[in-house]
């Protein structure tokens, strides 16, 4: 028998890879995966939990849209579900009202659009009703804007203190010290493609000449951005960058003449440029300069049958803790109308690697943000599409979600990609491998499943073992603990290395790796060890 020869996996940064074909996969790539983080250090580990900060459930209709940071001299998380626009400052939420009793109204398909100028939040709600609103966290009430080209004082030229006006729009945003907004409907007469900007420097004063409007790409403007100062206008089949500081000299160009956001939801603004999601394109990065795709290594979801395409409106956009957050009607086996993956882009790791989160009910989160409390403490956000409350997510001390007061466990499990020794032209016999796992601080069962020669799908595994993984040493530190209930000592951190059972004889393996529910694991590493038969012709 030949010598035992060694291949060793450290680098797990790939991330998920859904090409059917696993020769088209990087060493690095996994072909499915839930629940787990890859580290760009190398490794992986399960996710951190999903918090909900609302203990009492949103009452009323649940229609949930976005949520948006607004820094008032009291920070408030601000939520637009269905007509309504809520407002927390890290517990529950209650309605925004503009008097006593009466709730800010929203008609737009998407809810409320909201902005923060200064230490001011202004809202449009949709092509009915007033001209939008302001409001300022120090204040009872919000305060309604008329709408403006309606009497008394329908437009303005020049500053005018006394003309507090917007026009009735369904999105908005800040550019250029101006306030924009986008998708009008001026006395009675309803522009949809229409752009419009404020006086300089002045939020509720505008021109009736200060507009653009923008007819190619279908009708109506689904969502506004603004790029590297550049004001960026999404259309349901094309997207225009307009450039310039001065409105007098705006040059429009066509970005792209194909892509689109069919949705407000589909567009996700980040520090270093715009993501939005063209169905069914996929998912795009403009930065200022160049439209990247970023989406390739999800392609093959729409030509499997993975998306349920009739529901365009379950698609949702996020950027939250430095991370690209796309939820999607995602399934393998059957076919949903709901969000139920969120597949998760970091842009920091290598080119960009992607991984995919599920909520412990089988809910994909939705529609987050990142957003500052008064302490200064940021942490991303996220809605719950279901049941009517809000996560904190990447929530790395915790090993279980917390949903509707109660403590869930969620699964989690990753998928190698296929090793074969080099060649998978020869048989080899695969010896019990040697596995680097993470230190825990409790006793838990990491079960693996192996497959062979290229044949993964769920049932084909040749075999299944479980790696027991020890609790690590705790301890009580000096200052800290009560006597009779905590040992001295310290902690320990780091990993072990663990031995699985034989692979058994085969060209090729891959193992599946599935956690305990509702408990921390990782892996660090992966030695493969096997003898190679001698090739027969």
């Amino acid at each position: 028998m030949s010598n035992v020869s060694v291949e060793r996996y450290d680098d797990f940064t790939g991330g998920l890879n859904l090409r059917a074909d696993q020769f088209q996969l990087k060493r690095n790539e996994s072909p499915d995966m839930l629940n787990v983080e890859v580290d760009p250090r190398g490794g992986l580990f399960a996710r951190g939990g999903m918090r909900e900060i609302n203990s009492t459930a949103i009452t009323g209709t649940w229609a949930p849209h976005k949520l948006y940071p607004f820094a008032g001299a009291i920070p408030y998380l601000m939520l637009a579900n269905g007509t309504k626009v809520l407002k927390s400052t890290g517990g529950n939420f209650t309605t925004l009202q503009y008097s006593a009793g009466n709730d800010v109204v929203a008609t737009a398909a998407h809810g409320a659009c909201m902005t923060t100028w200064g230490k001011t939040l202004y809202m449009t709600t949709g092509t009915s009703g007033s001209g939008g609103y302001s409001w300022a966290s120090t204040d009872t009430y919000a305060t309604a804007l008329t709408a403006s080209g309606t009497n008394p004082k329908d437009w303005q030229t020049t500053a005018d203190a006394s003309a507090h006006k917007m026009p009735t729009a369904e999105h908005i945003t800040i550019h250029a010290n101006k306030m924009v907004v986008a998708n009008t409907i001026e006395n009675g007469v309803a522009f949809p493609n229409r752009v419009r900007w404020s006086l300089e420097s002045i939020p509720d004063n505008w021109d009736k000449d200060d507009c653009i409007d923008f007819e190619g790409g279908g009708d109506g403007i689904t969502a506004l951005a603004v790029v590297a100062g550049q004001l960026v206008v999404f259309k349901p089949t094309a997207v225009y960058v307009v450039y310039g500081y001065d409105f007098a000299d705006f040059q429009v160009v066509q970005l792209s003449p194909q892509l689109g956001a069919l949705f407000h939801e589909h567009v996700a603004v980040a520090p270093d440029g715009v993501y939005f999601f063209s169905h069914p394109q996929g998912l795009y990065f403009y930065n200022g300069t160049q439209l990247i795709d970023v989406f390739s290594n999800l392609k093959s979801m729409y030509p499997e049958g993975f998306i349920n395409s009739t529901e365009d409106d379950q698609i949702h956009m996020s950027y939250a803790n430095d991370r690209v957050w796309l939820a999607m009607p995602f399934s393998r086996t059957t076919s949903v109308n709901y969000p139920s993956i969120c597949f998760v882009y970091d842009p920091t790791i290598n080119d960009g690697s992607w991984t995919a989160f599920q909520i412990a009910d089988g809910y994909a989160p939705i529609s987050g943000t990142d957003w500052t409390n008064s302490s200064g403490v940021s942490n991303p956000y996220m809605i719950h599409p279901n049941i009517p409350r809000v996560l904190q997510v990447d929530v790395y001390t915790e090993e279980k979600d917390l949903l509707a007061t109660v403590e869930t466990n969620f699964s989690s499990y990753y998928r190698t990609g296929w090793v074969d020794g080099r060649s998978y032209s020869m048989k080899k016999m695969w010896r019990r491998p040697d596995i680097v796992v993470k230190q825990v601080d409790t006793a838990r069962t990491i079960n693996v499943k192996v497959f062979h020669n290229f044949e993964e799908a769920n049932g084909n595994e040749r075999k299944t073992f479980n790696i027991s993984l020890d609790s690590s040493a705790s301890g009580m530190l000096w200052g800290e603990g009560r006597w009779g209930t905590g040992k001295w000592g310290v902690q320990a951190a780091g990993a072990q290395v663990l031995r699985g059972s034989n692979l058994g004889l085969a060209r090729s393996v891959q193992l599946l790796f599935t956690g305990p529910g509702g408990l921390y694991w990782g892996i660090d590493s992966i030695a493969y060890k096997f003898n190679t038969r001698k090739v027969t012709g």
